[in-house]
């Protein structure tokens, strides 16, 4: 629990860095990837793509996307690039409770039939692995050959490779053809825009209980200037600066906390609102509180379609 909660109001604190799905905040790229890697596992379309830069939101679509998917889906989470061939097929056994093999033609075999016995159940099988940008050569042609687990009219398992964009660059090597050409979709998430990281502050203090406009339009300003609109910057921001303001007894998040605790954290200039931006935090918050409500019908709507 952070230090701040009962000062600011919260439920729970707003800014973790932890892929929480509850703070799920939906720009258009994140609804598309969103439902094109649910429907990807839910249509047994095999492998799946989703790049982005370092703190972007990436783990926590993913954990949304299983989240959405529930009991439809037994899923498997990959976090560890640095796996050999055995290591990969031990790892992927362990986190479905199947007993090891002596070989890894005997782990693929246990894998095998499982998978067999999920797609006669009418379930969906899905592998998620991260940091795939980090996987050697080697590993990532044995995970396109998990893609041969098939029947004639579905695959058995579904495989979402999440990585920073170096990945897409290493796929383009001939030697990653094949995988490359198995791919059924591809996603990139990108930073948030100025008007985004106003509606992405504002649907977490919501959603944590506090008040949404803690943060004054000066504060957006300095956020989005230190954090070029990466998520996972805007919460460490918001963190430190929370915690300076209790600190101070400061009932508003004005740009003074933000940009000290930008100097605290050693945090460059990254990108900067143009005028226009900074005038609409001051006087219109038309825009943000237009993308805040988007976010909070797709995800309802969401919610309905389980």
């Amino acid at each position: 629990m952070a230090v701040y909660n009962a000062f600011y109001g919260f439920r729970t604190a707003p800014f973790r860095v932890s892929p929480d799905p509850q703070f799920l905040f939906l720009t258009p790229r994140h609804r598309e990837a969103f439902a094109g890697l649910v429907y990807a596992v839910s249509d047994a379309k095999g492998f799946a793509m989703l790049t982005g830069e370092v703190g972007t939101g990436k783990t926590t679509l993913v954990h949304a996307v299983l989240k959405q998917l529930g009991d439809r889906a037994r899923s498997a989470l990959v976090f560890n690039p640095n796996l050999s061939r055995r290591d990969l097929y031990r790892h992927l056994l362990a986190e479905f409770h199947l007993p090891p093999g002596q070989s890894i033609v005997e782990h693929a075999r246990v894998l095998q039939e499982f998978l067999l016995g999920q797609f006669r159940e009418g379930g969906r099988v899905v592998v998620v692995i991260d940091e795939a940008h980090g996987l050697s050569d080697e590993i990532l042609e044995e995970i396109r050959l998990l893609s041969n687990f098939e029947t004639a009219q579905s695959k058995l398992l579904q495989v979402l490779l999440i990585g920073q964009p170096e990945l897409s660059k290493r796929l383009e090597q001939p030697g990653l053809r094949q995988l490359r050409q198995r791919l059924a979709f591809r996603f990139d998430l990108l930073p948030l825009s100025f008007v985004e990281t106003v509606a992405y502050v504002r649907l977490r203090l919501a959603t944590a209980g506090g008040v949404k406009d803690l943060f004054t339009p000066r504060a957006c300003v300095a956020l989005y200037r230190f954090s070029g609109g990466v998520p996972r910057l805007i919460n460490i921001l918001c963190d430190t600066a929370l915690v300076s303001g209790y600190a101070r007894d400061e009932t508003q998040i004005d740009g003074h906390l933000v940009r000290a605790a930008a100097r605290d954290l050693k945090l460059p200039p990254l990108r900067r609102a143009s005028l226009r931006d900074r005038l609409r935090a001051r006087f219109d918050r038309t825009d943000a509180e237009e993308k805040l409500e988007k976010s909070k019908v797709a995800l309802r709507s969401l919610e309905l379609s389980k």
